[in-house]
């Protein structure tokens, strides 16, 4: 299955996620009632965009998991503008299987750091409470994303806790060299909540990447045997950061759904 039709947004100031053009319904392809809506949600002080692939079973199930995608433009690689269609095939992929896929309406230029972390973190916790109220009843969440915002995404994994946890699964690619210097500096101290529960990651890492950084995470978090964390991780070094995020996407939707 494929969408098309990626929308842009203008980004201005501190209101980064507000105003843009609304699409109306969509149909994925001809015949189907699967659609894309776009929707407005509040977020601090201000709004933001979304936009949410509704599969056609939505119609009247509303106990579908929900897959939120975090992506922003990338400011090291080849800009990838098809990252929540190839979230929406990795769905298609596992038999059975059928989710809501969400994302910021757009493609935000903004540069994912650790510093920044809180502040973007808030906004997809904001997000996923909205689409809660309106569009599901299913409280499981994946976080999921590639580049530097995949750093986003794992860094999430260890700063919830349980008591403020949003997301259930979390499935990260190539994450940036400081994302990963921050992740591993939390692991290494043990600065992070302990209070989890049922979670899991799947971490990959092309040929692109830093072999020594990603090999240690993948070391420190498998020495840890974290009681409450299911882990596997996957190593593409036959393939660079442009051509893998499509096949880690659907390897890593295949595994936290996995029956």
């Amino acid at each position: 299955m494929t969408v098309t039709g990626r929308l842009t947004a203008s980004i201005l100031g501190v209101a980064l996620f507000s105003g843009g053009c609304g699409v109306g319904e969509d149909p994925v392809e001809n015949g189907s009632s699967s659609r894309i809506e776009a929707f407005t949600f509040p977020t601090g002080d201000t709004t933001a965009r979304g936009e949410i692939f509704l599969p056609a079973s939505h119609e009247t199930d509303r106990n579908l998991s929900t897959i939120y995608l975090i992506d922003f433009t990338e400011q090291h690689f080849k800009l990838a503008t098809d990252e929540f269609e190839k979230v929406i095939d990795g769905v298609g992929k596992v038999e059975g299987f059928e989710a809501l896929v969400v994302t910021l309406e757009g493609i935000p230029d903004i540069d994912a750091e650790p510093q920044s972390f809180q502040e973007h973190y808030d906004i997809f916790r904001d997000m996923a409470s909205y689409v809660d109220d309106k569009y599901t009843s299913n409280t499981s969440r994946t976080f999921i994303g590639k580049g530097s915002e995949s750093g986003l995404v794992l860094m999430a994994l260890f700063a919830e806790d349980s008591e403020t946890s949003m997301f259930d699964n979390f499935i990260v690619t190539d994450p940036s060299g400081a994302y990963g210097s921050a992740v591993i500096a939390m692991i290494e101290s043990g600065d992070f909540p302990k209070d989890k529960r049922n979670k899991k990651l799947h971490f990959s890492f092309s040929s692109s990447n830093d072999h020594d950084m990603c090999t240690r995470i993948i070391r420190l978090i498998d020495e840890a045997e974290y009681p409450w964390l299911e882990f596997e991780s996957v190593a593409y070094l036959d393939s660079d950061y442009e051509n893998t995020y499509p096949v880690s996407f659907a390897a890593g939707i295949e595994y936290v759904y996995r029956k």
